[in-house]
């Protein structure tokens, strides 16, 4: 009678293993290397909108100030 605890697993089997195995790791790093680099991006627009709010709102306080000083 063979040993029911123990799985035997053929060369062959290993290699499949390690085949599939591998492939899923690198689906799963390139996923998330795409998932960091939209988070990136998405940050990066992010930051751009709130310099360009920043800007927005210093330009109108100046103009404020310069309409305060001329009249």
């Amino acid at each position: 009678m063979s040993n029911a605890t123990g799985i035997k697993l053929n060369p062959w089997n290993t290699l499949s293993l390690r085949f599939w195995t591998r492939r899923l790791r690198r689906w799963y790093h390139n996923r998330a290397e795409e998932h960091y680099l939209i988070c990136a991006a998405v940050e990066n627009a992010r930051m751009r909108e709130a310099e360009e709010n920043e800007a927005y709102y210093q330009k109108r306080a100046a103009m404020a100030r310069a309409a305060l000083n001329f009249d």
